[in-house]
C-alpha cells in the first residue's frame, strides 16, 4: 500500500487510535475472510465506532473513509478485496 493513511504522530493516545485504525486496514487486506468482512463493515459502513476511532486518533473520519475508498478502487482488480 503506497498511501498512507494514517500518520505516525500525535500524542500516545492518538498513536494508539491509530494503531487500532492500521491494524482494522492489515485485516481488511490480509486477513482471514472473517476478519476481513468485519474489517471492511467498521472501515467503509460503521457509523458509530469508526467516526469515534477516527477522531480519538485525530483524524478525519470523512478523509480516512476517501482514502480507503481510492485504495479500494485501485486494489478489486490486483487482489481478492470484497466490494460491496
Amino acid at each position: 500500500m503506497d498511501t498512507q493513511i494514517v500518520p505516525n504522530q500525535g500524542g500516545s493516545n492518538e498513536r494508539l487510535w491509530q494503531a487500532v485504525i492500521e491494524n482494522a486496514i492489515a485485516e481488511w487486506v490480509r486477513g482471514a475472510e472473517d476478519q476481513k468482512r468485519n474489517a471492511e463493515f467498521f472501515l467503509f459502513e460503521d457509523e458509530e465506532d469508526f467516526p469515534y476511532v477516527c477522531r480519538s486518533a485525530g483524524l478525519n473520519p470523512g478523509s480516512v473513509r476517501e482514502s480507503l475508498w481510492a485504495i479500494r478502487a485501485q486494489a478489486v482488480p490486483y487482489s481478492n478485496v470484497n466490494v460491496a
